[in-house]
């Protein structure tokens, strides 16, 4: 018999400050990390991002100069998840890293002083695993844009059918990079402005970078989210275009709903790229869901792309909208921009909330959909 997975504590760094709770009321209160950055480094012109501040890097860590800036970054959040809840470090937790690009910045930094062998992602979880004295070897997720939420697919299957894990910790993160800047500028997906997802006049995403983590059990607590239904599926359209009919999406909805009982959602929490591709699709494959009247954001007008934390970022704040029964209204849209209308929150709310659907899609074609329902 398969274990109930709850969602019982969460930690995120990202632009917009250090927790959880600091994160989701500058959401609340519409602010954006989203602003114009001048950096060489990143490119050879402006670029709208939303970058960790030096000042806002996390404090003291044990030998920290051993770590790179990312291996920090996901060191801190996972620091904060285990002393705000007190996890074991020993066999019985299990440990879920997730990471589109890891230290990949490293390749164009000539004098950086860490082996070469450091991009690898199994290295650094390695060098994370060291830090903490996990005892199990930490699980590496790399899938594109749907890694975070794929970290907590694996966490809840693991949970459900290795008696040895009593909790989870899925962690995803991702930093910015002359890489990664420069590979979406060769696809010409960047915008040269604060992206608008859905909107009519959308002209790009925005990058981003954060780490998150949440934190499962097999155990509710008081405020705890069940994971109720997931579903994953690889249409293999294009290397890095989405199915035009959405048809990997629409079959992981549609498992994710069906595993979940067809509950009624309160809301979607899209993945919400403002490319003209990814949102199309997206509509295109909540049209074939039955699901274009739930009410609908996307967050990436207050954080950009985060990749391999996006999915993990988004799922935290809405898990914090769930419980506090208020709707995040979606920045940046204005008018109708996909060909079957959808009814996307502009106007923070309150309203009673019990379940929401979380979304995310990737390069190669890859899909995820995930139920949520407060308990």
């Amino acid at each position: 018999m398969k274990s109930d997975v709850f969602a019982i504590g969460d930690y995120i760094i990202s632009p917009l400050g250090m927790g959880s709770d600091i994160n989701f009321k500058q959401v609340l209160d519409g602010q954006t990390a989203i602003a114009p950055i001048d950096d060489p480094a990143l490119s050879s012109h402006r670029i709208h991002a939303a970058r960790i501040s030096g000042d806002s890097l996390p404090g003291k860590q044990e030998n920290e100069k051993r770590y790179t800036r990312l291996e920090r970054l996901f060191i801190a959040t996972i620091q904060g998840l285990i002393e705000a809840f007190d996890i074991p470090t020993d066999k019985r937790t299990l440990v879920v890293l997730s990471t589109t690009k890891g230290n990949v910045s490293l390749l164009g930094d000539p004098g950086a002083a860490f082996p070469t062998q450091r991009i690898y992602i199994s290295k650094m979880a390695y060098e994370i695993q060291r830090y903490f004295g996990f005892e199990n070897q930490l699980i590496t997720v790399s899938n594109a844009c749907i890694s975070g939420s794929l970290a907590l697919s694996v966490a809840r299957q693991l949970l459900q059918h290795n008696s040895t894990y009593e909790q989870a910790i899925a962690v995803g993160g991702d930093e910015l990079s002359k890489f990664i800047v420069s590979g979406f500028e060769a696809f010409q997906a960047l915008a040269d402005e604060p992206c608008r997802p859905f909107d009519r006049d959308r002209k790009g995403l925005n990058l981003g970078e954060a780490v998150a983590a949440v934190y499962l059990s097999k155990i509710p607590a008081e405020g705890a989210v069940r994971l109720v239904g997931v579903g994953s599926f690889n249409d293999a359209n294009h290397i890095s275009g989405p199915s035009r009919t959405g048809e990997g999406l629409y079959r992981s909805v549609r498992r994710a709903m069906h595993e979940a009982g067809e509950p009624t959602l309160d809301f979607i929490s899209a993945h919400g790229t403002a490319t003209a591709y990814n949102d199309e699709m997206e509509a295109m494959a909540l049209h074939r869901s039955g699901l274009t009247a739930v009410p609908l954001h996307s967050l990436k007008g207050y954080y950009g792309h985060t990749l391999g934390a996006s999915g993990l970022l988004e799922t935290i704040l809405a898990m914090h909208s769930l419980r506090s029964n208020r709707l995040i209204p979606s920045l940046g849209f204005k008018h109708q921009g996909t060909s079957h209308p959808l009814n996307i929150s502009t106007e923070r709310s309150t309203q009673p909330l019990a379940t929401f659907l979380k979304t995310a899609s990737g390069f190669g074609g890859c899909n995820i959909a995930t139920v949520f329902q407060k308990i």
